[in-house]
């Protein structure tokens, strides 16, 4: 299990780091781990770390979005998530985008348009999309991402049993 969270802000960083250790604890033992986290001002780095930060993040199973304040459109995060349907990725494995957003500062309207952008960045690289508000305390309780990580963990372990039943069957031909 592959995460990888991009955080726009120190607070961010520290709520996404918590929803990591959460789906790893959900995944339990039986499940590889692999978690990487960068801030969003790599992005601007020399072209290179931005190609490996973009092929990780497109080949990770969880990709985390975490932005704190949204008093001005998170339009580099945005432009990077669409950069990943560009990257050669499995995009047929089960995958999932969660967006943690917002705090008590928040717009309404810059909050509904970042949902709708990372609805539709989730379309088009053929993840899930689960969104959480996170303002004061909202890390406290994680229970509301409990389900889709379930969901995320069952299909994988579905196509795991798939590729061993046909990688069987091949051998027995």
């Amino acid at each position: 299990m592959r995460v990888f969270s991009l955080n726009a802000d120190f607070p961010a960083c520290t709520r996404a780091k918590r929803v990591a250790g959460a789906i790893r604890q959900l995944a339990g033992p039986h499940w590889q781990w692999a978690s990487e986290m960068w801030q969003l001002q790599t992005l601007t780095a020399s072209g290179s770390i931005r190609e490996m930060i973009t092929h990780e993040g497109a080949t990770a199973e969880v990709l985390i979005i975490a932005v704190s304040s949204l008093e001005h459109r998170p339009d580099e995060v945005i432009q990077w998530l669409d950069s990943l349907a560009t990257v050669e990725a499995d995009q047929s494995a089960p995958r999932l985008l969660i967006g943690l957003l917002g705090d008590d500062e928040s717009k309404p309207q810059e909050l509904d348009w970042t949902v709708k952008q990372l609805i539709r960045c989730a379309q088009k690289t053929n993840r899930d999309f689960i969104w959480h508000w996170m303002g004061e305390d909202a890390v406290a309780d994680l229970e509301w991402l409990n389900e889709d990580v379930e969901m995320l963990l069952r299909r994988k372990q579905s196509v795991r049993e798939h590729m061993i039943s046909w990688e069987t069957a091949a051998a027995v031909s």
